[in-house]
């Protein structure tokens, strides 16, 4: 089962039992209806476990049957038709928790985290738009917002944080862990790509200035340059030619007597200074 359907599933399992609770869920479910005909209003809905619930919240608020044709639910109530042109009943503290519970059952749409932070509210109906946009910003949440393809507008989260105080106000807890695991792998594994990265850049340098040094040393002993330096920059010189992969802190310890990193350094700079003075040298006399 994927992501959004398991979320869904979870949210159809807690139930609300206060009434109040109860009503504001079923504003939640019954939120995005649209108007067919004068006491009749219709709600599309692909999901069996959302169209069911959507069905009993509809019975259980106004004592009537949904008519179901396929994927697509009739409500023939003048209540309801009076009812959904007025804004949810949220009356106490957790009213909210379960209106935003019934939103995401009927209308919510939620990416699997270990692809994609994507939390989305598919409205058919326009003009529930701006009380859902109010909601959010009261919440703190600042959602986008984008055109369906074949009509609607789309209301969504990308934010991680967002996606996971909106997992636990409607008591989500298996998707917030989910979610939360997935995030807790993805910095890992981003930790560990710039940890890699780094190395690769670290180990590049040092490949390349490894060649520099040798490439000036091959010059100087091919133009007999190399005996003009200094004993202690010969002995360097043949250590790093003898021991070309050598790293750093070996090839210090092959001197006699070992030198320490910084001393190689410093004489490997020297000979890579009179390596390029000697090309100097060639090109003018050229």
């Amino acid at each position: 089962m994927n992501y959004s359907l398991a979320l869904k599933d979870e949210l159809i399992d807690n139930a609300p039992r206060a009434q109040c609770c109860r009503r504001a869920y079923a504003d939640g479910l019954l939120y995005d209806v649209r108007e067919l005909r004068e006491n009749c209003l219709v709600l599309v809905l692909s999901g069996a476990a959302a169209r069911r619930e959507c069905a009993k919240a509809f019975r259980e608020q106004y004592h009537r049957t949904a008519l179901l044709n396929n994927s697509i639910l009739l409500f023939p109530s003048e209540q309801l038709y009076e009812d959904y042109k007025k804004p949810p009943k949220l009356v106490c503290q957790h009213c909210a928790g379960h209106f935003l519970r019934g939103l995401i059952i009927s209308c919510g749409s939620a990416t699997d985290p270990t692809k994609a932070y994507h939390l989305e509210f598919r409205l058919s109906n326009p003009e529930k738009v701006p009380f859902l946009a109010d909601f959010f910003e009261k919440q703190g949440w600042h959602a986008g917002c984008r055109t369906l393809k074949g009509g609607g507008l789309g209301i969504y989260f990308k934010n991680s944080v967002i996606m996971e105080e909106i997992l636990t106000m409607t008591g989500s807890n298996k998707a917030l862990f989910d979610l939360m695991n997935a995030k807790i792998e993805r910095e890992i594994r981003n930790s560990e790509n710039r940890v890699t990265n780094c190395e690769t850049s670290n180990i590049a340098r040092a490949v390349d200035a490894s060649a520099r040094i040798r490439d000036a040393i091959t010059f100087l002993m091919a133009t007999d340059r190399l005996a003009a330096l200094s004993g202690e920059l010969r002995e360097t010189a043949n250590l790093r030619m003898e021991h070309p992969t050598a790293s750093m802190k070996e090839l210090a310890h092959l001197h006699n007597p070992p030198i320490t990193k910084s001393g190689l350094n410093h004489r490997l700079q020297k000979i890579l200074a009179a390596g390029e003075a000697a090309r100097r040298e060639q090109n003018e006399e050229a």
